[in-house]
């Protein structure tokens, strides 16, 4: 069927089931709602959602099976849709609902889908797929579960505070997949030659390799790490580029288990330089700060330690320092981690094959590297910054941003080359 028949996301809708919860916090107002298919909005933004659709993935796979050969139970065996809205308004006459969501590109990463993309997905790709004489009875049949959560903000666009939670929310929402298969890679002993390789470095005691483990350190990003400099990876990527890494440990993980089935060896390979790369990140992390041009602390989604400060009051400064992730080194800023991704993934030029071919060395020391060309790095890599509007998703997730340190890096290294072989511009 043609989904235009279909409603519109701020249309009003019927609902078969309306439930409103009392949130204890008071920081957001919760709506459950039962939707049958032919009423259900096929054009819900995916804004908050900090994943795309995969529909070749496992659990889409098995989303469009359960719609297909279990429809009429479909709500009870799919997790369902959460989705952030301004409002929402319920008419109890015609048991009809309406949402208030974005308005402005600026909002568009406020309010739409937060979790349960994939579902969002098949079951449009379900509808469209349906022919039309079956239309009618078949999407009766069926029914999601949505939840509407509305931040008690009034009419102001999200606080930062807001934010935070609702990143939080996200992020808690996103990993299920994530650690169920994250616990089926270690029961089989695929993160051996991982572990092996990291049970020397002050954090392998942090690392949580599996579902239930404690640990602060979750084994996924160490993955996502490794795949953004894993030639294979990068090279089956949009522009070459691992720029679709960030929010993606799913897709990491799927990728790296793939290699370790496929080339081992040269997957191996890299694996031994892993330390290297854990290490280069966390010092980006400490020192990124002394490297940006103009005053970093300005920056609203940048907070700095200073005590005496935060007595008074000011909520731009913290009371106590933070810590890099991996190694502890304390901080005098606390930033989005999701900024030094396209100039941490750029560092990857400065690897490749030892002379023998058995294994991968740096063809620079990446960290002094980095110390001697930082402040050129930074000052290619602001306008993307700011351009962005600081905003993590945009800059984690930008191509050309990518492209521009890589290709800054490859410029600087190249620099170095033509001075030790005596060539003067």
């Amino acid at each position: 069927m043609h989904l235009e028949k279909l409603k519109k996301s701020t249309e009003w809708f019927r609902v078969t089931e309306v439930r409103s919860l009392e949130d204890p916090s008071g920081q957001v107002a919760r709506k459950e709602l039962v939707v049958s298919l032919d009423q259900y909005p096929e054009n819900f933004s995916l804004g908050p959602n900090p994943r795309e659709p995969v529909l070749t993935s496992p659990v889409s796979k098995k989303i469009a099976e359960t719609l297909k050969d279990n429809g009429g139970n479909f709500h009870l065996l799919n997790r369902g849709i959460t989705i952030v809205a301004k409002s929402m308004e319920f008419d109890n006459k015609t048991n009809k609902v309406r949402l208030s969501l974005a308005e402005t590109e600026d909002e568009d990463r406020f309010y739409g889908i937060l979790d349960g993309g994939n579902t969002n997905a098949r079951i449009n790709k379900w509808r469209e797929e349906l022919p039309d004489q079956d239309a009618a009875e078949e999407l009766k049949k069926r029914f999601v579960n949505v939840q509407i959560l509305i931040p008690m903000v009034g009419d102001a666009p999200p606080t930062q505070q807001m934010t935070m939670l609702l990143n939080d929310i996200k992020e808690a929402r996103n990993t299920s997949v994530q650690v169920k298969s994250k616990s089926l890679a270690d029961a089989r002993r695929q993160f051996d030659l991982l572990k092996d390789t990291l049970k020397q470095q002050p954090y392998f005691p942090d690392i949580s390799w599996h579902e239930g483990e404690k640990g602060t350190l979750d084994a996924l990003q160490l993955v996502t790490f490794l795949m953004m400099y894993y030639p294979t990876f990068c090279q089956e990527a949009d522009g070459e580029e691992p720029s679709n890494a960030y929010g993606h440990k799913e897709r990491c993980l799927t990728a790296f288990l793939e290699y370790v089935e496929k080339e081992p060896e040269e997957l191996e390979k890299w694996i031994r330089i892993l330390p290297d790369i854990v290490r280069l990140f966390d010092t980006m992390q400490v020192t990124l700060p002394d490297f940006y041009e103009g005053s970093f602390g300005r920056i609203k989604e940048v907070k700095i330690y200073d005590e005496k400060r935060c007595e008074r009051g000011s909520k731009k400064y913290s009371k106590t320092p933070s810590t890099s992730t991996y190694f502890g080194k304390e901080m005098r800023y606390s930033y989005p981690t999701g900024w030094l991704f396209p100039l941490f993934a750029a560092f990857r030029v400065l690897t490749g094959p030892d002379k023998g071919g058995n294994g991968i060395v740096w063809k620079r020391d990446p960290i002094d590297f980095w110390k001697r060309h930082g402040a050129e790095i930074c000052k290619r890599f602001e306008p993307h910054m700011k351009e962005a509007g600081y905003e993590v998703k945009k800059i984690a997730t930008n191509l050309i941003c990518y492209q521009a340190m890589r290709q800054t890096v490859v410029e600087l290294y190249k620099d170095e080359l033509l001075r030790e072989a005596g060539v003067v511009a």
